[in-house]
């Protein structure tokens, strides 16, 4: 893991990052279990969870604590990041008007993870991997039909817990 050794100093959005991906991916990983309104409804808490833990986290320092702030390039590309997935999004909606259908929330899973490939320059290279995991995990689940949606549902929160609290503990390392 040398390879991660200067993470923390090149990419500081990495902590903050991971934790919001950690929280997400909780909620993504409830949301499986449920309905379409359940799963939106778990996806929702999960992202405002996460929103939470990164505002305290900004409020006491403890983000950036030991790794210094992010570059100003580092907060364009971020933004990059969400316009990106915005309009994806919005390409998603539009191409599929059966919001509880397979192709709809496998397509937005995708989506999700193409925008960590832009997130590998703000947030290092685990978020790129991630990025490239998660997008694999939609592919199979479109492929895949004998397969409820759900389990790559379950799949997708379980790799942003995992890539979350390994994003966490190099920043910490």
């Amino acid at each position: 893991m040398d390879f991660l050794a200067n993470s923390p100093e090149l990419f500081p959005l990495m902590r903050g990052g991971g934790a919001f991906l950690v929280a997400v991916g909780l909620g993504i990983l409830v949301g499986s279990l449920g309905s379409r309104r359940f799963r939106i409804v778990s996806l929702i808490a999960g992202a405002a969870l996460g929103v939470v833990v990164m505002g305290v986290g900004g409020a006491t320092k403890v983000i950036f604590d030991g790794i210094g702030y992010p570059e100003w390039w580092q907060w364009a590309v971020l933004g990059v990041a969400f316009l990106a997935e915005g309009y994806l999004v919005n390409v998603v909606v539009e191409k599929n008007p059966d919001r509880d259908s397979r192709e709809f929330w496998m397509w937005m899973l995708f989506v999700v993870g193409a925008h960590f490939l832009v997130l590998t320059a703000s947030h290092g290279p685990i978020c790129g991997a991630l990025g490239l995991v998660c997008m694999a995990n939609a592919l199979i689940g479109l492929r895949s039909k004998k397969v409820p949606f759900r389990a790559f549902w379950a799949i997708d929160g379980v790799l942003k817990i995992a890539a979350g609290t390994g994003m966490v503990a190099v920043s910490y390392a």
